[in-house]
Formats: structure tokens, C-alpha cells, sequence
């Protein structure tokens, strides 16, 4: 058995943390990606259980690891190249299937709202016209991969409230419910960090970095009909830009 020496002002947890990371990053983990178990974990370390689960957490806010429920911790997938074509349309889950990725989207919120003038703008609406706001958590693996906020106009999706409650994919979804076909009219790209709140919904760290994506989508009648702004998790995403001859 180990016993690592408590070095004054840092916790015992984060030492524990510190040792598992080095051990992650020479690979003594990679043939299976599973951790050992906390009970395991706490024999070699001669820790509780509760400062174990600390020492798991911080590998999984900083984006090292990911936790399964009822299974235990497991390393993350390397990073996924997702390849953005700005004509004709990407669907993120066509995407993560051709990557051999199970896709998910998972149903925040759900609002119908007045349009703010900035919402107005990007969708040529008036503003204070009836707009539905969704925000959507998507995920590959059960790992996910980013939250987006999207804008759509109340006039050309009756009833979207109540149809969206168990969508899977928001594009199947309008185009099996409203014939609606979606295809990228423009997107702004940037970087940044992401909020508390953001940081918790993606399981990382407020300090790892996120690649915002602001998106207006028109259907087939040329008409603007979505306003996404899109945030990655840039430890796990790899985004690039194919343009089309």
C-alpha cells in the first residue's frame, strides 16, 4: 500500500488527483479506459471513500475522465474531429453517427417568448413576435459534447412546445413534423470560456475553453427559420470548415 505525505495547504485530494493524472497520461489506464474502483482506490491510497470521489470529480471537471452511473469512472474518448460543411446542411447527429458515436439531445428548457430585437433581427421578425427558445444539451457516448440555445419563429412551427417534448433530433423532428428542411445561411465562430452554469451541464472545467458557434439556418423557401448559438467543449471537439467548390 501507498501513503502519500499530506504537503501542507493542499488536500489530500488533490495530491490523490495529481498521481492518478500522471498515471493516466503514461497510459496505465488505456486498455480499457475504466478506473479502478473507489473502494480499490482508497486500500491504495489509505483514504476514505468521500476524498476518493473527490479526487475522481476533479479528474472529471477537468475534462480527464467521465463518470457512468452504476459502472464507475472511465477515461475520455481523444478528441472528436467534427467537420462542419457550410453548404449543404450538417446535422450534428449524422455527424457523430459517421464518427461511430451514438448522438443524443437532451431537452433543457422549452419556452415561447417574445422576440427580443436582437433574436428579431437575425430571424427578419419583428420584435416582440412569438418566438420559441429551446436549449438543448447534446451528447455523444453519454459524454457531452455541447449546450445550444435555439431560436425559432412561433409562426411557421404551431404547437412546437408540445411536439418537441420527446424529439431525439430537432432536425428529424421539423422536417417529419412540419416538412422543414434546414440548410446554413451563415455562421460566426469564437472562442471563449464558459459560464458556471455551462461548465456544469458539459462536466468540465469553468477554465477549459469552448468554442462558441452562432448559426441563422433558412429552409428550402429561403426563409429564416432557426437562430442556434452553439457552445463545444474544446478539450473533446475538434471543429474544422470544408467549403465547397
Amino acid at each position: 500500500m501507498q501513503r502519500f505525505a499530506k504537503t501542507p495547504q493542499i488536500p489530500e485530494y488533490h495530491i490523490i488527483a495529481d498521481k492518478l493524472l500522471a498515471e493516466i497520461r503514461e497510459g496505465l489506464y488505456s486498455e480499457d479506459g475504466r478506473m479502478p474502483s473507489e473502494q480499490v482506490l482508497g486500500r491504495r491510497f489509505r483514504a476514505n471513500r468521500y476524498t476518493i470521489r473527490q479526487s475522481l470529480d476533479l479528474l472529471v471537471l477537468t475534462g480527464v475522465l467521465r463518470p457512468h452511473q452504476g459502472k464507475g469512472y472511465f477515461l475520455c474518448e481523444k478528441p472528436l474531429d467534427i467537420q462542419y460543411t457550410i453548404t449543404p446542411a450538417m446535422r450534428f447527429s449524422d455527424v457523430i453517427r459517421r464518427l461511430g458515436r451514438r448522438p443524443e439531445a437532451k431537452l433543457l428548457s422549452r419556452d415561447r417568448l417574445a422576440a427580443p430585437r436582437d433574436i428579431a433581427d437575425a430571424l427578419g421578425l419583428a420584435e416582440g413576435d412569438p418566438v420559441y427558445r429551446l436549449q438543448i444539451l447534446r451528447l455523444a457516448d453519454d459524454v457531452p459534447l455541447s449546450w445550444n440555445e435555439t431560436w425559432l419563429p412561433g409562426l411557421y412551427f404551431p404547437e412546437l412546445l408540445d411536439t418537441v417534448e420527446r424529439m431525439t433530433s430537432l432536425y428529424a423532428l421539423l422536417e417529419q413534423h412540419y416538412d422543414m428542411r434546414l440548410y446554413r445561411m451563415q455562421s460566426a465562430f469564437r472562442s471563449g470560456n464558459p459560464t458556471l452554469a455551462e461548465a456544469s451541464m458539459l462536466q468540465i472545467s469553468p477554465n477549459t475553453s469552448i468554442l462558441h458557434i452562432e448559426s441563422v439556418m433558412r429552409d428550402q423557401h429561403g426563409r429564416r427559420v432557426e437562430l442556434t448559438s452553439a457552445k463545444y467543449r474544446g478539450d473533446l471537439c475538434k471543429v474544422s470548415i470544408q467549403f465547397e467548390a
